[in-house]
């Protein structure tokens, strides 16, 4: 990934977490990585654990940002999710899947936030 991509998608986090705070969730980690990969947010709200992935986009040439977590980044999320419930012991609450797709503006300046709640299931 190029650098400007890399710095689309770090601004892209930082605005799904003041956005996540500013409704009530608390953020519990961010960018938690394994050899499986890498969940953006991780997030509880009321008795959920909410694990979050944010996608930045400039517009929707090569698709919508959800478009973007495909099946396999799914599977991935997934993998990341259980081990993260075993690491801290978090078997007693429920998870949810949530995307948050950010789209921009050419000048940075302006952006749309969609939160897509329950965006996918475990299977």
């Amino acid at each position: 990934m190029n650098s400007f991509n890399k710095d689309i998608g770090n601004y892209g986090e930082e605005l799904a977490l003041t956005y996540l705070e500013d409704k009530g969730y608390k953020i519990i980690s961010r960018n938690f990585r394994n050899k499986y990969g890498e969940i953006d947010l991780i997030c509880k709200f009321k008795d959920l654990l909410i694990f979050i992935e944010v996608k930045s986009r400039f517009s929707s040439l090569y698709g919508s940002p959800q478009e973007a977590v495909t099946y396999f980044k799914q599977k991935q999320i997934l993998k990341l999710c259980k081990l993260y419930i075993m690491k801290n012991k978090l078997y007693n609450l429920n998870c949810r899947f949530d995307v948050i797709e950010i789209y921009f503006n050419i000048n940075h300046d302006l952006y749309s936030i969609n939160h897509i709640i329950d965006a996918f299931r475990g299977y």
